[in-house]
């Protein structure tokens, strides 16, 4: 009778533990995670700038319970939040609370401020694109 219950919890251990692995995809997938033509707060994106078109990819790190400073974006700014939490706040008091995995499109032209609101490190993927002349980011005066 022992040696069934060991067997038996081998088994459950076994059935348990294959089915925590992680199911390797069947098929090719393609998911949109996001397609706008607007930012977060509602605002219609700017116009595309002329000249040859930039793109910037910068991965950010923002310690537990830091804000940054106010600033705007001259050019069309996209995220995903990979790791904490972030609460983006406009000049209109307006916000959007983000976790790990959404995604945004920032507001442009816009001043605004980020704060890492939660208790662990944030981690933000951020994507710009503007022009080969245009500045990512602009702090705004105090």
């Amino acid at each position: 009778m022992k040696s069934n219950s060991i067997y038996i919890a081998l088994l459950i251990f076994i059935i348990s533990f294959s089915s925590c692995q992680e199911k390797t995809p069947q098929t090719t997938e393609s998911i949109i995670l996001l397609e706008t033509t607007k930012s977060w707060n509602g605002d219609l994106l700017p116009k595309f700038p002329e000249g040859q078109p930039k793109v910037t990819i910068t991965k950010i790190v923002i310690p537990p319970k830091t804000k940054l400073p106010k600033h705007l974006h001259p050019v069309i700014t996209t995220g995903i939040v990979t790791k904490g939490k972030l609460t983006i706040t406009d000049v209109n008091n307006q916000q959007k609370i983000m976790k790990a995995g959404d995604v945004l499109v920032e507001v442009s032209n816009t001043i605004h401020f980020g704060e890492n609101t939660g208790s662990e490190t944030l981690e933000i993927i951020v994507f710009y694109i503007g022009n080969e002349n245009s500045p990512n980011t602009i702090l705004a005066e105090k």
